[in-house]
């Protein structure tokens, strides 16, 4: 795809990796309907997008509120004429522990990273149906895959659920048939800046930024690149595919087992067979 003229929706695009890609995309003459809390921050966005030589639509919104979404993708389709890329990069980290994190901080995260994206695919997955293409990049987190950190629980356990969505959605379109949509989850190393800066353990601890996390405009570019050739997963970081193998295959092994024994009729015969190829994957690691 080229980016030249297409309809770029980008949430989370008054700071961070939003803000970044909204910006790179324009560069490429993109079309960027940016959306986020922030009127004030989006319009000085929209102003950099027009003098990056792209076009900058700015959107209040709330990705955890659905109508506000829906109205989001009424709004770039009412001004555009349709919608050609989604990228889902609103996020937000609870500076505590899963114990000490507050309920109602714990909702609102995962209001913000997973209600929000799915909010935004089913926003604008039906516009793409109509047109009969189109790209959704979901932007996660390595965390999701593999905790490597305290005081991040809640913030991997949302992107776990992110990089699940996505693979249901991915199922879910093969379902209905023939169709040009992609679906793509980019996986940073850790927490995304400037999430990374406000995850704080309430024990007093500096703030933790792990080895493997990247910084805003290397995670923008590998957004860009997915935009333009779309890939189901898209690995950023310098030890991102290192920490990634580290913890995939033995998982990967288990569900391989489970899906080869499920016709067998003897239960016990299936169980040994998961747990054999769990143990080999866990000897070549």
């Amino acid at each position: 795809m080229r980016l030249r003229d297409a309809v770029v929706v980008v949430t989370g695009a008054s700071s961070g990796v939003g803000r970044a890609t909204a910006l790179q995309c324009a560069g490429r003459g993109a079309r960027v309907v940016l959306a986020a809390r922030s009127a004030p921050l989006l319009g000085e966005v929209a102003r950099e997008c027009r003098r990056r030589g792209g076009e900058g639509y700015a959107v209040p919104t709330d990705v955890a509120d659905e109508r506000a979404v829906r109205d989001l993708a009424t709004a770039a389709v009412a001004r555009f004429g349709g919608i050609d890329v989604w990228v889902n990069a609103a996020g937000m980290g609870i500076p505590a522990g899963l114990e000490q994190a507050p309920g109602r901080d714990l909702r609102r995260l995962l209001g913000v990273n997973v209600l929000g994206a799915v909010h935004g695919a089913r926003a604008a997955v039906p516009i793409m149906q109509r047109q009969g293409r189109g790209v959704v990049i979901d932007i996660a987190s390595l965390l999701g895959t593999a905790v490597e950190a305290q005081f991040v629980g809640g913030y991997a356990m949302s992107t776990a659920a992110l990089v699940t969505f996505d693979e249901v959605l991915r199922e879910e379109l093969a379902s209905v048939g023939e169709h040009r949509i992609s679906v793509c989850t980019v996986l940073p190393g850790g927490p995304r800046s400037p999430i990374a800066r406000h995850t704080v353990g309430l024990s007093g601890r500096a703030p933790w930024v792990p080895a493997s996390a990247s910084p805003s405009e290397r995670v923008a570019r590998a957004v860009v690149r997915t935009a333009v050739r779309p890939r189901n997963r898209v690995l950023v970081g310098r030890y991102a595919r290192p920490l990634h193998a580290a913890h995939v295959p033995a998982p990967a092994a288990v569900r391989r087992g489970i899906l080869w024994t499920a016709g067998l009729r003897a239960g016990r015969a299936a169980a040994m067979l998961v747990v054999r190829a769990a143990a080999r994957h866990r000897m070549r690691a």
